[in-house]
């Protein structure tokens, strides 16, 4: 019996390995089956006009419930001297209790129920979440409502957040990448914009409690939110009972509408920027007037800027910079999608201080080629497959597809879509890609910044010969750091 048993095994085994193939590339599978979901299967609205959508799992998966509360509203409505306000507010709207509970015997709950209720709050937008078993969903959504309708924002709880920002502040310039980080806002969106006008010791320490709930009672208006919830649910029961909390929502009297996020009014001016920081890596980064998602060229753009940057080790740059010459563990580039206003083409490696102008003349001449050179149809295949099989991963779970129809109806996208996303990325041909190459990697346009020791980054690598300066024909300028308490440039 033991014989037969092993003579099958190995019989079956040599089958096997007479499929394998001789190479990766040559493997073949079954076609994916996905359709597409749709925001009509999961919307409805709650009897205040909150958006909902609602993703049960029926009688498979965990018994959790997920919900996500997200508004429209973040620092972009902080008052003067205030900035910070908004980041506040959102990290000690589910830590500093509620009028009911205070914050200590709120986290006591919240244990005993193995429930989590987070909050946060940025730029344009923010939420409140919970993750609650579905037997305990009444007692998790009372915590929910507390800290939602009535925070207490403890005020040992916002000293304490406070003293931790400050020090936060203080390490504002110890790393190269936090560096790039304001001196890139600066350049792209100007010193008044929204997005840059960052927490400072002043603004942090004007900050007070009643700010918090200033800027909480201007946001609690049923028209800034827009709710997902997924799990171990029946949708009519959760319709209920989201009525009778959520829906029972009203505005209050220092409440309103969030007004349109303001775009940047800011000319940019192209051009190599260098910051002089010692260390032992430069942070480089660059970006390029992009588009927004609702233009038609859309999916041709992001076909030409996966195979640019953002595909991972099929990615030119990737392959060049990376693979061939070993200059960096990575660099990528991204397509931003704009909800607000344009986005940008953007792109970023670490790399040796020495070896920066290197690497940067790479790049440029992979920007080159796509402009010059259209694509093979091989590589073209790689590049749109890649994008096209890895779709369904975004819609993996419920929670995932809820939380996508909310964020879409957030920002204001056309409902659905993504309905018809993978053919139209399968439609993109190498003409296509050429044209998008020539649109954006408009080279003279590049706003170019470099965050390292100056010393050795300026004259570039001797045995790759060439300056920073001759990178490109672009202007050049030297960028001071800028005080971690003030944001004011430093003086040489």
């Amino acid at each position: 019996m033991f014989g037969r048993i092993a003579l099958s095994l190995a019989l079956s085994g040599i089958a096997f390995a007479q499929t394998i193939p001789a190479r990766p590339e040559a493997l073949r599978f079954a076609p994916i089956s996905f359709q597409v979901p749709r925001a009509k299967d999961y919307k409805a609205k709650l009897k205040n006009g909150i958006p909902v959508y609602l993703a049960p799992n029926g009688k498979e998966g965990t018994p959790m419930v997920r919900l996500s509360l997200q508004w429209r509203g973040g620092a972009y409505l902080e008052p003067q001297g205030k900035e910070g306000l908004a980041g506040l507010f959102g990290a000690q709207l589910a830590q500093g209790g509620s009028g009911r509970t205070d914050a200590s015997k709120m986290e006591d709950k919240l244990e005993a129920l193995a429930a989590t209720l987070a909050s946060s709050c940025g730029d344009t937008g923010g939420g409140l979440s919970l993750q609650v078993l579905d037997a305990d969903l009444d007692a998790g959504l009372d915590l929910f409502m507390q800290v939602l309708t009535d925070p207490a924002f403890a005020q040992e709880r916002l000293d304490l957040a406070k003293r931790q920002a400050r020090q936060a502040l203080g390490r504002r310039n110890d790393a190269v990448t936090g560096i790039a980080a304001y001196q890139m806002g600066f350049l792209l969106f100007g010193e008044e914009h929204f997005s840059n006008k960052d927490m400072t010791a002043a603004s942090l320490d004007a900050i007070t409690r009643e700010d918090l709930k200033a800027f909480h009672a201007r946001l609690l208006h049923p028209g800034n939110f827009v709710l997902s919830v997924s799990g171990s649910f029946d949708r009519k029961a959760m319709l209920d009972k989201l009525n009778a909390t959520l829906g029972a929502l009203k505005a209050g009297p220092a409440a309103s509408l969030s007004p349109k996020v303001p775009a940047p009014d800011f000319a940019r001016k192209p051009g190599i920027y260098i910051t002089d920081k010692d260390g032992p890596q430069a942070m480089v980064q660059w970006a390029l007037p992009g588009m927004r998602r609702s233009d038609p060229d859309w999916h041709a753009a992001v076909v030409m800027n996966q195979l640019l940057g953002a595909g991972g080790f099929t990615s030119r740059l990737m392959k060049r910079i990376r693979s061939d010459e070993g200059l960096t563990y990575g660099v990528r580039t991204n397509l931003g999608p704009g909800p607000y206003w344009k986005g940008d083409l953007n792109g970023s490696m670490q790399v040796k201080n020495r070896s920066v102008a290197f690497a940067l003349r790479l790049a440029l001449e992979e920007m080159r080629k796509l402009k010059e050179q259209p694509v093979s149809a091989e590589e073209l295949a790689v590049i749109k497959d890649g994008l096209i099989e890895a779709f369904p991963s975004q819609w993996g779970s419920r929670q995932a597809v809820a939380g996508r129809f909310a964020e879409e109806a957030l920002q204001g996208w056309t409902e659905d879509w993504w309905a018809d996303y993978r053919e139209k990325i399968q439609a993109v041909t190498p003409a296509d890609v050429q044209r998008m190459a020539r649109k954006l990697l408009e080279l003279d346009k590049m706003v170019l910044l470099v965050v390292g020791k100056a010393s050795e980054v300026e004259p570039g690598d001797p045995d790759h010969p060439g300056a920073l300066k001759d990178v490109a024909p672009l202007p050049y300028a030297k960028l001071p750091l800028r005080d971690p308490l003030t944001l004011k440039p430093m003086k040489p």
